[in-house]
């Protein structure tokens, strides 16, 4: 199949989650495996890929913002150590590269196959590609919610990522997806939340980059991966066997 964007015959393995994010999930010294909804799992060094969607160029134009955001989000978990739970702010940073990033994520699991997860953008997907390629303004439809989620006080690792997924806040559809330690939760709907608490946190409401710290456990995507961990025997001994890895490893 030719590139969607621009028909160019050739295409690549275009990584759907970029690969950076995909790496930084480890468990023990082995990159993490990669669960799906039945619990199923399979080991996997950099994610899922589809060789069907893009050519290297427009895959490439992606690629700049998304090398931008990991960079911020490595910025986030380090600045986020011994700090209390709350919101928080990180300055100099390009709050519309991190908006463009969560288009360009969006839009490319709105293309893809059904089997690597393909999402409904609905009305909102040619503009969703437009906001991902710079061609248009940011639309005030479009904005992010961010939150750092933490396992403990210390924490400055990454324990998983999670491809989008569609969800609601009061009668408004959200995206949520993870990556770098950061939950993102991307609203794309022209209504307005009616009730919404956390109305200041969004991304348009600060010149600064805007987050929230959280505990990790509060969120399914931290209480799904620790409930299959213990529920889920082929994925437990897996976890047990790059453990006991990484310890002899250590103390060798």
């Amino acid at each position: 199949m030719p590139c969607i964007r621009c028909g160019n015959p050739k295409t690549i393995k275009a990584h759907l989650l970029p690969q950076v994010f995909c790496k930084e999930v480890k468990v023990g010294t082995s990159f993490a495996s990669m669960v799906n909804d039945s619990g199923s799992f399979s080991r996997t060094q950099s994610g899922v890929f589809d060789k069907n969607i893009l050519c290297n160029e427009c895959d490439g134009k992606l690629g700049k913002n998304e090398k931008y955001a990991a960079e911020a989000f490595r910025l986030i978990r380090q600045k986020s150590v011994g700090n209390y739970n709350g919101t928080a702010l990180l300055a100099n940073q390009d709050k519309e590269k991190i908006l463009r990033f969560a288009a360009g994520i969006l839009w490319k699991y709105s293309i893809t196959q059904k089997e690597y997860g393909r999402i409904d953008l609905f009305g909102f997907q040619e503009d969703v590609k437009r906001i991902a390629y710079e061609e248009i303004e940011i639309p005030t439809w479009f904005d992010a919610l961010l939150f750092r989620l933490k396992i403990h006080s210390n924490d400055d690792g990454v324990f998983a990522y999670r491809a989008p997924l569609p969800d609601k806040l009061d009668r408004v559809r959200i995206y949520r997806f993870m990556v770098g330690g950061i939950l993102f939760f991307v609203k794309v709907h022209n209504k307005k939340m009616r009730n919404d608490p956390t109305q200041q946190n969004w991304l348009s409401q600060e010149d600064d980059l805007q987050y929230v710290i959280a505990p990790a456990n509060m969120f399914e995507e931290y209480k799904i991966l620790k409930d299959l961990a213990f529920n889920s025997e082929p994925l437990s001994s897996y976890l047990d066997k790059q453990d006991s890895i990484s310890k002899n490893k250590s103390s060798s």
